[in-house]
């Protein structure tokens, strides 16, 4: 019996270790296909690589790297969260959070683009690029609400116009018809002032997201 467990001991150590050579093998491949820029090839090699080891985090964190680098937010963001939820590393697991809220962030989904950025500083509280992240957010969302209350006292504007120039007798059709036409250019005015707010704010000042060539 003795030497029956010694012997399955022997077979999963030997078994681990073949993934963990695999897995180590496909993943310098996929590094190499990344840094040449060959997304596509990095993502089908670091697939392989969490099919070689499911536990590894680093070869699901890479996936979504090869994913991001290739527009892909959705596919990205469920690896993260995957890592995130798994990894034990605080620095990698912030890494990962840093990820997520960088994708909600520019998605606009500033609300869970800011939990995620707090969750990956509870875990690296000196990581700048995602302080720098979590300030431009708080900013940005400011700056939605604002739009919005502008937007919805406009319309509430305008539609006391619209009523005025129903209630109004045709004599006065011309005046309003004017009246209206100014609120239209004022309208117009202030849609141009808010997108040039909006290239201000962004020129300059976009999330930063993890350096793709940081890949283990």
């Amino acid at each position: 019996m003795k030497r029956f467990l010694t012997l399955t001991l022997l077979m999963l150590t030997t078994a681990l270790a073949f993934a963990q050579s695999e897995e180590w093998t496909l993943m310098h491949q996929g590094n190499r296909a990344f840094r040449k820029g060959d997304f596509k090839t990095a993502e089908t090699l670091y697939r392989k690589a969490t099919e070689a080891n499911p536990r590894s985090t680093r070869a699901v964190f890479n996936l979504g790297d090869a994913y991001l680098a290739q527009k892909n937010g959705k596919a990205a963001l469920e690896q993260f969260v995957q890592v995130g939820k798994a990894e034990k590393n605080p620095k990698l697991k912030a890494m990962a959070y840093h990820n997520i809220g960088y994708i909600h962030h520019t998605n606009k989904d500033f609300d869970k683009a800011i939990d995620a950025y707090k969750e990956a500083l509870r875990n690296n509280p000196h990581d700048n690029d995602t302080r720098y992240n979590l300030v431009l957010c708080q900013k940005q969302r400011k700056q939605q609400e604002q739009n919005q209350q502008q937007n919805e006292q406009q319309n509430e504007s305008n539609s006391g116009n619209q009523q005025q120039n129903d209630d109004s007798s045709k004599d006065q059709d011309e005046q309003e018809q004017m009246s209206k036409d100014n609120a239209e250019q004022l309208l117009n005015m202030a849609r141009q002032a808010e997108q040039q707010t909006r290239q201000k704010l962004q020129q300059g000042q976009q999330p930063r997201q993890r350096q793709l060539n940081k890949n283990w």
